[in-house]
């Protein structure tokens, strides 16, 4: 025991206490005025409330969560708007107004009770006339995505319905690419998985679709037994074009004749004229999905029959599914009631043969 200043009573010292001398320049660290390396947080905080603004240019504070069954960013549209304008549901009030906003980002509120009673959830019906002025075209992506689920589900596809979304949002570039499509005659559709995951079922497609009866065809109509494929190994592994790999995305079609312009004419220049219209081709993998599914609905071969005369064959080429040496081309063949796909050069032509256009539009997944 010892006196010091720190123990003037001279009482027994449990520990040893080491006192360590700062120089100057680690005292100068300790200033609160030294930069330091900030902390990132793992998460931010999602934030509590969300703004918009009104037609005034008035801000609307809103909670961006659910009321009744209308969760946010769900597109409704107002009972007996004959235009179909879309407002997207955005969340609440504090006070307990609902917050809508429509396509160009301006927002409104309205009663809780008014909402419920007077919009219904939106079913997406897009309607656009031709650019000829003769045809007006509607597509409803609502019974497009349930038309393409009742297909994979009808033909054992059911890995199919692990890619496609509960409901088919477009962006501001997509919805415009589809209306541009529909006024250039694009009047079918099909929501479709990756071609990563189409391609890894390519024999599925070919026995379940191409090479299987359907119940109550007639007997010109009905498949044979047997599927024609030259040098299968080749074609059934074509690599496709233009498509995402990775993700489900909506196909658009013409479902009449093929276009005059392609008839007769080489892939290699076929290749020119699409990419100046802003097609797509079609691959394999769709066109034995879109066969069957054109087969269920006309009850005959129609949309896709070969035929001597070249103004009536549907023999087309299959521009986005390329081989090493060529590309792939196929259709019906009546003579043989068979499915027949083939490939040849890409310098190669013939005047029965033309090109089924297709659009690719990407979807929000």
């Amino acid at each position: 025991m010892r006196k010091s200043p720190e123990n003037p009573e001279g009482q027994p010292e449990d520990e040893t206490t080491e006192s360590t001398i700062l120089t100057p320049s680690e005292i100068g660290a300790l200033s609160p005025r030294v930069p330091r390396k900030a902390e990132m947080l793992r998460e931010a905080p999602k934030p509590l409330e969300a703004r918009t603004h009104d037609a005034d240019g008035n801000e609307i504070v809103y909670l961006p969560e659910q009321v009744g069954e209308a969760t946010p960013d769900t597109q409704f549209i107002k009972s007996g708007d004959r235009t179909k304008q879309p407002w997207v549901f955005k969340g609440r009030t504090k006070d307990g107004k609902v917050v809508l906003e429509s396509e160009d980002g301006e927002g409104m509120t309205i009663a809780q009770r008014d909402f419920e009673r007077g919009y219904e959830r939106s079913k997406r019906v897009y309607v656009e006339k031709t650019k000829d002025g003769k045809r007006e075209i509607r597509l409803d992506t609502e019974a497009v995505l349930n038309e393409s689920v009742e297909f994979y589900n009808t033909h054992e596809l059911k890995d199919f319905l692990k890619e496609l979304p509960k409901d088919i949002r477009l962006s501001p570039q997509s919805e415009a690419k589809l209306r541009e499509a529909m006024r250039e005659g694009f009047d079918s559709a099909m929501l479709l998985p990756s071609t990563d995951l189409q391609k890894g079922n390519v024999n599925k497609l070919l026995t379940g679709l191409a090479d299987k009866q359907l119940p109550g065809l007639q007997d010109a109509e009905q498949y044979s037994q047997a599927h024609y494929m030259y040098e299968p190994d080749v074609t059934k592994n074509a690599t496709a074009r233009n498509r995402p790999t990775r993700k489900a995305y909506l196909l658009l079609y013409q479902s009449g004749p093929l276009p005059e312009e392609t008839i007769g004419e080489k892939p290699e220049d076929l290749d020119k004229l699409f990419a100046q219209k802003k097609w797509n081709g079609l691959t394999l993998e769709e066109y034995l999905m879109l066969q069957r599914k054109e087969l269920e609905a006309r009850k005959n071969h129609s949309f896709d029959a070969y035929d001597d005369d070249a103004k009536k064959s549907k023999w087309t080429w299959l521009l986005d599914s390329r081989v090493p040496r060529g590309v792939v081309h196929a259709h019906w063949y009546p003579g043989n009631r068979r499915v027949s796909v083939d490939w040849r050069e890409s310098g190669h032509s013939d005047d029965r043969l033309g090109a089924r256009p297709a659009v690719v539009v990407e979807i929000e997944v």
